[in-house]
């Protein structure tokens, strides 16, 4: 969810973090991190594009809500009208719509060792797309992750869509920082959103038509877990969060998520780790360490 790089003209406005935005983000990633875990379970009622959308509309509808009773609803500026709809259509509607689809094939597990390569795809797109530059020392970061990333997702093909829905959530974070910045987080994160859900009804919709399923109280008591915890609550601290706080700063919490997700799959589902996720799983955290790492400028050696 980050690309500090991208956004070091706003993010030097941010404040240093404190002990109490430290919890709240811990918090909000520990639960995060049975999102998998929980998406499985809902998965066996809805379809990939149903779950999104029944998911995401009532949080927005929530979060709306809730930006208007605290009377935080300025009008939205014509320039940033495409703002929204690319962190509507991609960080919600291709995010969750591929990453679902993807999570119907393979295991909780899996999907959230995944997470952990979110650092490596935001260094890859900073040099793709920023021009930023990266050391020998990262480039061998991300190469060792990338192999990591190669041994958890192997030939699954339900891991590699998984991993290409994060490397859509990955792209929306330089347009939901600048939103942050100039807008109440909930009100951002609530049209995010309602664009996104509203994007995907046509398609829950042919779904639904097409393979109806039985619902029953497992699926619901996850889609009220995703919708009210992971979204409403989870995604409206992290907005909020987000206009005060550098993206480096906050998304080192995002990897609790792959730490904490096996336990999850293991012990509320009976996954078992195969030697190669493992394995997998210590390279991109090896992977990671290198591609972070910034030697300090020779300007920052004359100041230290």
């Amino acid at each position: 969810m980050s690309a500090a790089s991208a956004t070091q003209s706003v993010e030097s406005q941010s404040h240093e973090i404190r002990l109490n935005a430290v919890l709240q983000l811990a918090l909000i990633n520990i639960l995060w991190g049975a999102s998998s875990v929980a998406s499985k379970a809902a998965l066996m009622a809805f379809g990939p594009f149903t779950l999104t959308f029944v998911r995401f509309a009532p949080a927005g509808l929530i979060l709306l809500l809730l930006a208007r009773l605290r009377r935080r609803l300025p009008p939205i500026a014509r320039e940033d009208l495409w703002l929204f709809l690319a962190l509507g259509s991609i960080g919600i509607a291709a995010t969750y719509g591929i990453f679902y689809f993807g999570l119907q094939r393979t295991t909780a597990t899996d999907a959230s060792l995944l997470f952990a390569c979110e650092p490596i795809l935001i260094a890859l797109f900073g040099y793709l797309f920023l021009k930023e530059r990266l050391s020998w020392l990262q480039w061998t970061g991300f190469l060792v992750g990338i192999t990591g990333i190669w041994l958890i997702a192997g030939r699954a093909l339900g891991d590699w869509l998984a991993l290409a829905g994060l490397a859509c959530e990955c792209c929306v974070s330089v347009p939901a920082k600048r939103l942050a910045m100039r807008y109440p987080g909930l009100l951002v994160v609530a049209y995010e959103m309602l664009i996104g859900a509203a994007l995907m009804l046509p398609l829950a919709l042919w779904e639904w038509h097409h393979h109806p399923h039985e619902v029953s109280l497992r699926p619901l008591a996850a889609l009220a877990f995703l919708s009210l915890v992971c979204s409403v609550f989870c995604y409206g601290i992290w907005y909020r969060l987000l206009s005060r706080h550098a993206i480096s700063q906050m998304g080192v919490f995002i990897l609790l998520q792959p730490l904490l997700g096996p336990l999850y799959g293991h012990f509320l589902r009976g996954e078992a780790l195969r030697t190669n996720t493992l394995i997998g799983a210590l390279l991109v955290f090896c992977g990671i360490a290198l591609t972070i790492y910034r030697k300090r400028s020779s300007a920052d050696s004359l100041r230290g």
